[in-house]
């Protein structure tokens, strides 16, 4: 008891003795408290500017200009988004070289209009091309599998911007960096990273403007005929092939499962496309016998590609995710 006492003494002199101002250094604890606490604060502003910027895209009326980066490929793009009196959303997406493509979103209708290919229409509430779909939708729809980080201040298109990192749970899915208009949330940047911190994909604005009322190009928007729907251009035929893909990352959703022929060669595939979000993957599946290759190939870069015989079987998966994640993915295919 005498022993107790000491110290407790001891320990009361100690603190006195300190000079005033002077700050006890926390425990071990205590530090690892405090980071968590920190960690917890980014992550929460990481939420709110996502959620803001999905604000911003589905409620202000705004035109824009940007470029898209892909390797040594850079295209220009125009970019409008307005509601009419009645609350529906108008988007506007057009390439400024090359032959022009073009998508029109009307509420939930995207048109995709192809000079060189057959134009059609599909259900959806976004325009996937460039800005993935999660960016129209609250954090919440993606908080499984990323965290949104916000990591600081910038200076953007002469705005000033917040960044914020999206970050993989899991590494099974790429990562990104957003640099989003401190006054109303609109994206002024994207990048695409992988793993070691390469930019595979990038999106900079380089014009904004916004208006208080939807600009007189949305009533035009809706007077543009629109091409009919993908389900009645194709016939929506159901996989032929018993082997289908039995593992996905956790968060990814099968969107499509269906049969047809592939555009450029003709091959008949069993198609299953993939999406959690903010990335996309497909998977082809063929016959050996009326498959040109019967080779594995792996390509990295922006869209991951990846082709493995399986038996009589060609797999091959492509998109947005890492090179190992679509061998697991083609591996599956059993």
């Amino acid at each position: 008891m005498i022993k107790v006492v000491l110290a407790a003494l001891v320990t009361c002199i100690a603190l006195t003795a300190l000079p005033a101002g002077a700050q006890v250094a926390p425990t071990g604890q205590q530090a690892a408290t405090q980071e968590t606490a920190a960690q917890e604060t980014e992550n929460s502003d990481g939420q709110r500017w996502f959620n803001l910027m999905s604000k911003a895209l589905n409620e202000l009326n705004f035109e824009a200009s940007f470029v898209h980066v892909q390797g040594d490929r850079i295209e220009p793009y125009r970019w409008v988004h307005g509601i009419d009196k009645q609350g529906r959303q108008y988007e506007w997406l057009m390439q400024m070289n090359g032959p022009g493509f073009r998508a029109l979103r009307i509420d939930n209708v995207v048109s995709h209009f192809h000079p060189a290919s057959t134009s059609y229409s599909l259900r959806s509430r976004s325009i996937s091309t460039m800005i993935p779909t999660a960016f129209n939708q609250s954090f919440e729809q993606i908080s499984d599998n990323y965290r949104a980080v916000a990591v600081g201040g910038a200076r953007i298109l002469d705005r000033k911007a917040q960044h914020i990192r999206l970050i993989s749970k899991d590494n099974q899915r790429y990562g990104f960096s957003l640099w989003l208009d401190r006054d109303n949330g609109m994206p002024l940047k994207m990048l695409m990273v992988n793993h070691d911190g390469e930019v595979l994909e990038q999106l900079q604005l380089t014009s904004l403007t916004l208006r208080d009322v939807a600009a007189d190009t949305i009533a035009e928007l809706s007077r543009v005929d629109r091409p009919p729907m993908l389900e009645e251009l194709q016939s929506q035929q159901s996989p032929l092939l018993k082997q289908q893909p039995r593992w996905a990352p956790a968060g990814f959703n099968l969107l499509k499962a269906q049969h047809h022929r592939l555009v450029l060669e003709g091959t008949p595939v069993d198609h299953y496309l993939f999406s959690d979000g903010l990335a996309e993957y497909s998977v082809y599946i063929s016959d050996q016998t009326v498959s040109s290759s019967g080779k594995a190939i792996s390509v990295t870069g922006p869209h991951t590609l990846h082709s493995q015989p399986a038996g009589q079987l060609m797999v091959t998966v492509v998109g947005q995710i890492p090179l190992a994640v679509a061998k697991q993915v083609a591996s599956s295919v059993q």
